[in-house]
């Protein structure tokens, strides 16, 4: 007799519908690795931010988002759209890079990744389509961890390069649904 498989759309759900005030999800760096950065991808799949909002400092790289909570519709379409301003967050970043349109961006300074003269503009919006492991993190000698947002308009890249150790992921919900 063949094992069930496990339903890792109910275990989405069950996890983070009942977070009415939003969630607080961070990324475990052991075994459940691969399935929390798959459940960080469900949460922010289709988020939107602006260029000239992400930051960089002290290694840590903060994305603001404005996302859905498509976690409170458990695969029905909802009714309206419940918007919410969250953050994406990276600590430990060892390495940025942005690539879209044939522009490669790297940032390995802190403060603003992008100034308002760039070629790519900061107040760019972008949406995200993909979030998932960098193909480098299972290199046999490498060093870091890399994690890979992408998105349009432009087909961008986001590779964020974390230390091979005491990084965190995290997405974090910072005001209450708007009606």
């Amino acid at each position: 007799m063949p094992m069930k498989q496990p339903d890792f759309n109910r275990l989405f759900f069950d996890t983070f519908k009942d977070c009415p005030a939003g969630i607080h999800y961070k990324v475990r760096s052991d075994s459940n690795f691969q399935h929390d950065i798959h459940f960080v991808y469900s949460l922010v799949k289709d988020a939107s931010f602006t260029l000239g909002d992400i930051t960089h400092e002290k290694q840590s790289l903060v994305i603001p988002l404005r996302r859905q909570r498509s976690e409170w519709h458990d695969g029905t379409a909802p009714p309206k759209l419940n918007d919410m301003n969250s953050e994406l967050r990276f600590t430990r970043v060892k390495r940025i890079e942005w690539t879209a349109s044939q522009i490669v961006y790297k940032a390995p300074f802190e403060g603003a990744f992008f100034d308002v003269d760039d070629t790519i503009s900061a107040s760019t919006r972008c949406d995200i389509d993909a979030l998932f492991i960098g193909e480098s993190t299972h290199a046999a000698k490498s060093a870091e961890v890399e994690i890979v947002i992408a998105g349009y308009p432009g087909g961008w890249r986001l590779r964020i390069g974390l230390a091979q150790e005491g990084w965190t992921v995290s997405v974090k919900d910072a005001s209450p649904a708007i009606p």
